[in-house]
């Protein structure tokens, strides 16, 4: 009986903790999103006005020696030509690709192997999106979910995005709603 009532007074005391916010919502953050240096993966420039013409993108950073990473590459296939028709865009950003013209084949040898059309970035080393974002991301793949005005919706999807779809299509709604 006492390690009954311990349990109902521990659950009664979590309940209320949750709805001690004014509004019963956890309030997204909104980061921007680090200036982009790069070119795709065919040499063309590539800048931060890209994510002005959707209502949300999906920025999913990869590397070439990622497993995880590669295989994922056809379910993101998947989720773009699902969500382009909704004006969400999806790009690829080849976190190493940009390091040497070896590293940069390599990408897009396993793009083309995967059939990717999405845009895939190569960034510039020297760039802010290399030296301050990408240097100090903890795993790959991470996705990020970001606005058409170039703001970071929630936190990073660490891992492969299909094993966490409830959470970005509820981010998603969250824009485009």
């Amino acid at each position: 009986m006492k390690k009954l009532t311990s349990i109902l007074m521990a659950c009664a005391m979590i309940f209320t903790m949750v709805g001690c916010s004014s509004d019963g919502e956890i309030e997204a953050t909104k980061t921007p999103f680090p200036e982009i240096t790069g070119t795709d993966m065919e040499g063309n420039v590539v800048t931060s006005d890209i994510f002005s013409d959707y209502d949300a993108t999906i920025v999913n950073f990869w590397n070439n020696g990622c497993g995880t990473c590669i295989e994922e590459m056809p379910e993101l296939e998947e989720y773009y030509q699902e969500f382009k028709e909704m004006n969400i865009n999806l790009i690829g950003v080849g976190a190493d690709s940009g390091e040497d013209a070896e590293k940069l084949a390599f990408a897009q040898r396993v793009l083309n192997e995967k059939g990717v059309t999405y845009l895939n970035i190569s960034p510039d080393v020297d760039g802010s999106l290399y030296t301050d974002f990408i240097d100090a991301l903890t795993g790959f793949p991470t996705t990020y979910i970001v606005d058409g005005e170039g703001n970071i919706i929630g936190s990073p999807i660490i891992g492969n995005v299909k094993n966490q779809d409830d959470t970005l299509r509820a981010r998603l709604d969250g824009i485009v709603s």
